[in-house]
C-alpha cells in the first residue's frame, strides 16, 4: 500500500493549487483525478482579476482574452455598455487552464494518478485509507477537491445537504462579420430567466453562452438556454457547436467543512457566489488556505484541522451572505434595478469594483444599505 502525506482527490482548480502549495512547502502529495487531462470542463471560464492575483505563478500564456467592458442588457435589449479602466475578468477555457495548473503542481514535485477513481476512504487514528478502483493508498492528511457531488463529502457525513443551482450552457461559433463586438466584452442578461442571469463570455474560437438561476429552489434549463438565445439579436441556433448543463453550487451558509485530517475544498465545500455561481476565486483561495491549515498542523502549530473551516466561514463564506442578499434583492426586481444601473454611473461603478475585486460583497451591501436616499437621488440625477 503507497503511502503520501496528503492526497487530493480531484485535480481542478482547487486540487491542483493545494497541490501546488504542499508540494511546494516539501509535502509529499499525490493527486487523484477520474478523468485524463486535458478534459472539458462545463463552466463559463470567467477568471476574475481578485482570482488571478490569488495564483501564485503565470497563466497569461492561456488567457483567451482580458475584458474591459461589456453590455448589460433585458431580455436581449441592450441597456448598457459599460466601460472599466482596467480589466473587469480574463476568458480561460477551462481545459487548458485546469491543465496549466496540474502542471505546475507536478512540478513543485506532486504526484499524480489519472483516470484513478475514488471509490471509499475511512479514517484510522492518524491515517486516512483511500480505495481507488485500481489500489489501496494511506495518508496523513486528504483534501476533497472533487466536486458538488463530492464522494468525499457524501462518506464523511460533511454537507449533507448543500445549496446547488443547475446552469446550461453552449458553445456556439463566433459570427464572421469584422464589426461583431461579441469577442471583445463580456455580456449580461438579467432579465432573460427569472431569478438568474444570462450570460455570453468571448474566447479564441467560441462563445461561452450560458444562463444561470440562484433563486433557491429554482433551477435553469434547456429551454431557458434556447429562449436567451433567440432573444440575443446577435446570437443565433444554427451558430451552436453543443449543449451541456451542470450543477453550479450556491454557498453562503456557516457549515464544517473539516473531518479529523479531512478538508473539503472549492466546490466540494459548496463554495461558489451566490449569486454569479462563480467558483474559480473561491477555489483557488480555499487551495491555499486549505494547504496552510495542513503545514499548520504537520509542524505541531495547531491541534487540529478546525482552523481551515473556521477561516473558510470568515473570509469566503461572510462574504457569500451579503452576495446572497444581493442575489435576491437584483433578482427579485429585475427590471427596475437594470434600469436604475443604466442611469447611475455610481451603480455601475460600483458593479464593476465588485466583479473585478476592488470592492467586496459586504462593502457593497452597507453602501446600499446606509445611503438609500443619497444614492436615489444620484440615480434622479444621473450621477
Amino acid at each position: 500500500m503507497k503511502n503520501y502525506e496528503v492526497i487530493i482527490v480531484g485535480a481542478g482548480p482547487a486540487g491542483a493549487l493545494a497541490g501546488f502549495h504542499l508540494a511546494r512547502a516539501g509535502l509529499e502529495v499525490c493527486l487523484f483525478d477520474k478523468s485524463q487531462f486535458p478534459r472539458r470542463k462545463v463552466c463559463g471560464g470567467g477568471l476574475t482579476r481578485r482570482a488571478l492575483l490569488e495564483i501564485p505563478f503565470d497563466v497569461t500564456p492561456i488567457i483567451h482574452q482580458a475584458v474591459d467592458w461589456g453590455e448589460i442588457r433585458f431580455r436581449g435589449r441592450l441597456v448598457k455598455r459599460v466601460q472599466g479602466d482596467k480589466p473587469i475578468a480574463y476568458m480561460v477555457d477551462r481545459a487548458s487552464f485546469d491543465a496549466l495548473l496540474l502542471d505546475q503542481a507536478v512540478a513543485q514535485g506532486a504526484r499524480q494518478q489519472l483516470g484513478e477513481r475514488v471509490i471509499s476512504i475511512s479514517q484510522d487514528n492518524d491515517a486516512v485509507q483511500v480505495q481507488t478502483n485500481q489500489n489501496g493508498y494511506r495518508c496523513r492528511y486528504l483534501i476533497g477537491a472533487d466536486g458538488v457531488h463530492s464522494t468525499i463529502a457524501h462518506q464523511t457525513g460533511l454537507l449533507l445537504k448543500r445549496r446547488t443551482s443547475l446552469a446550461y450552457e453552449a458553445l456556439m461559433t463566433h459570427q464572421t462579420s469584422p464589426e461583431d463586438s461579441m469577442h471583445e466584452s463580456a455580456n449580461f442578461d438579467f432579465g432573460t430567466i427569472l431569478g438568474g442571469y444570462g450570460w455570453i463570455f468571448p474566447k479564441r474560437d467560441h462563445l461561452n453562452v450560458g444562463v444561470c438561476r440562484s433563486w433557491p429552489g429554482k433551477r435553469a434549463s434547456k429551454h431557458h438556454l434556447l429562449r436567451f438565445i433567440d432573444q440575443h439579436p446577435a446570437l443565433d441556433r444554427d451558430r451552436i457547436i453543443n449543449i451541456r448543463s451542470y450543477p453550479v453550487p450556491l454557498g453562503g451558509e456557516e457549515t464544517i467543512l473539516h473531518n479529523n485530517h479531512i478538508l473539503l475544498a472549492g466546490d466540494a465545500g459548496n463554495l461558489a457566489d451566490p449569486w454569479l455561481g462563480e467558483g474559480l476565486y473561491y477555489a483557488v483561495v480555499s487551495a491555499r488556505i486549505a494547504a496552510e491549515a495542513i503545514q499548520r498542523h504537520a509542524k505541531g502549530g495547531s491541534p487540529d484541522l478546525s482552523g481551515y473551516t473556521s477561516e473558510i466561514n470568515d473570509q469566503l463564506i461572510s462574504q457569500m451572505a451579503y452576495a446572497r442578499r444581493l442575489s435576491l434583492l437584483i433578482n427579485a426586481l429585475p427590471g427596475i434595478n437594470v434600469a436604475l444601473l443604466k442611469s447611475s454611473p455610481t451603480l455601475q461603478k460600483m458593479i464593476i469594483d465588485l466583479l473585478r475585486g476592488d470592492q467586496s460583497y459586504q462593502q457593497v451591501w452597507q453602501s446600499l444599505k446606509a445611503h438609500p436616499l443619497r444614492l436615489l437621488w444620484g440615480i434622479l440625477q444621473g450621477k
